[in-house]
C-alpha cells in the first residue's frame, strides 16, 4: 500500500519487490489467506515475468515496471522458492502445474546466470545485493539461487507421475534434475571456498569488502544450505553479535551501514530471531521478538528502522516485509511453545 501520500517520510513507496512479496505470501498463508497468496503467483508473477524468465528489480502494484537501477537475481530465484513454499502448506498439485512453465523459464535464466559466474564468463550483468547497494557476487544471491534449484527439484518430484504419458517431457525433467543437483553442489562449494573468511572466522557477504551482513543468515534461513549449529555458522553468529547487535538489542543490516543514520532494522532483528528458533535457542529468539514488539507504534505498525535513542519507529512505517516476518516468527514461537496460541 502507499504509506506516504504526503511525501513526508520516504517520497512514495508503493512498489512491489518480488523477493519482499514472497515473505508477505508466506505470512498470508499462515493467516489462512491462501487464495490471496496464490493470486500473487498465478496473476502478478506471470504478468511481470520477462521473456527471458527473469523478474526485474521492482514493480508498481498494478504490475507495471517501476524505476530500476539494475537487477537483483534473488528477485527471480525467490519466486521459484516461493512457489514451492506455498505448495508445502497447501499441498495442491494443480497450483504447481499451473505455475510449472513460469518456474521452468526462471530456472533456465538462473542456470545461465550461475554458469556465467562459475565459469567466469562475465557476459551477463552482475546483480545487486538485496539492499541494492553492492553490485557483484554476494552470498545472499547465491543462497537464493541454491534454494531455487532445490525447490525446482522438489516441484518435479511432487509432480512425479503427471508426465508418465509424455516420455520426452520425462526425459527432459530427469536431465534438468541432474543439472540442478550438480548446481547445488557447486554453489555450496563456491560459498565455502570463496565466502568464508578464515581470518575473520566467519562467512562474509562478498569477496570485495568482506563485511558481516545480516543477510548472511539466508544460508541458514530461509534457504537451508547449512544447519544452524555448524561451526562456521556459529562462528559467524558470534561475530554478528559483536558487530551488528546494538546496545538496545536491535540489529544493523551490515557493518558500516550509514544509510539513514545506520539504525537497526526490524527485518534484521527478526532474521536473528528466525536463526535462533532454528538453533532452538528460544530465549534469544524471544529477546529479538520482544525488541520488535516494544518498538512498534501505538497503532501496532512496524517500521523499516528503529531509532535507538528513543526506541521508536522511523522511516517507512508500516513496512510489509517487517509485518510479514513478524507473523512468521510469531508462528514459529507459538509452535515452539514460547507463546500460547
Amino acid at each position: 500500500m502507499e504509506v506516504d501520500e504526503g511525501f513526508t517520510k520516504c517520497g512514495r513507496y508503493q512498489y512491489c519487490w518480488p523477493r519482499d512479496a514472497i515473505n508477505v505470501c508466506k505470512a498470508l498463508d499462515l493467516l489462512k489467506m491462501e487464495k490471496e497468496a496464490e493470486k500473487f503467483y498465478k496473476v502478478f508473477c506471470k504478468m511481470t515475468q520477462s521473456k527471458n524468465g527473469m523478474w526485474e528489480q521492482r514493480f508498481f502494484t498494478d504490475g507495471t515496471l517501476a524505476p530500476c537501477w539494475g537487477y537483483q537475481i534473488d528477485e527471480t530465484a525467490s519466486v521459484v522458492y516461493g512457489v514451492y513454499d506455498h505448495y508445502t502448506r497447501m499441498k495442491e498439485k494443480k497450483f504447481l502445474k499451473d505455475n510449472l512453465k513460469m518456474c521452468e523459464k526462471a530456472i533456465k535464466f538462473l542456470i545461465a546466470y550461475w554458469k556465467d559466474i562459475s565459469e567466469e564468463k562475465h557476459t551477463m550483468q552482475v546483480s545487486y545485493d538485496l539492499w541494492e547497494m553492492y553490485e557483484g557476487v554476494n552470498i545472499y544471491s547465491l543462497a537464493s539461487i541454491f534454494s531455487a534449484f532445490d525447490s525446482m527439484i522438489k516441484i518435479y518430484e511432487a509432480l512425479q507421475g503427471e508426465f508418465n504419458e509424455n516420455r520426452l517431457k520425462q526425459e527432459n525433467i530427469n536431465k534438468q534434475k541432474d543439472e540442478l543437483k550438480k548446481g547445488l553442489q557447486e554453489i555450496k562449494k563456491y560459498i565455502l571456498d570463496k565466502l568464508y573468511n578464515e581470518e575473520k572466522k566467519s562467512f562474509v557477504r562478498n569477496e570485495e569488502d568482506k563485511w558481516l551482513d545480516s543477510s548472511i543468515l539466508g544460508i541458514v534461513t530461509p534457504f537451508n544450505i547449512f544447519s544452524p549449529n555448524e561451526k562456521k555458522v556459529t562462528n559467524t553468529i558470534e561475530r554478528i553479535n559483536l558487530n551488528l547487535r546494538t546496545y538496545t538489542g536491535g540489529y544493523l543490516r551490515f557493518e558500516n551501514d550509514h544509510y539513514s543514520e545506520g539504525r537497526p532494522w526490524v527485518i534484521s532483528t527478526l532474521w536473528m530471531a528466525e536463526y535462533y528458533i532454528k538453533a532452538k535457542e528460544y530465549k534469544k529468539a524471544k529477546e529479538c521478538f520482544d525488541f520488535v514488539v516494544h518498538t512498534a507504534t501505538e497503532h501496532g505498525f512496524l517500521a523499516e528502522q528503529i531509532e535507538n535513542s528513543t526506541m521508536s519507529s522511523v522511516w517507512v512505517i508500516g513496512l510489509a516485509w517487517s509485518h510479514a516476518m513478524f507473523v512468521s516468527v510469531l508462528d514459529e514461537l507459538i509452535k515452539a511453545g514460547v507463546f500460547e496460541k
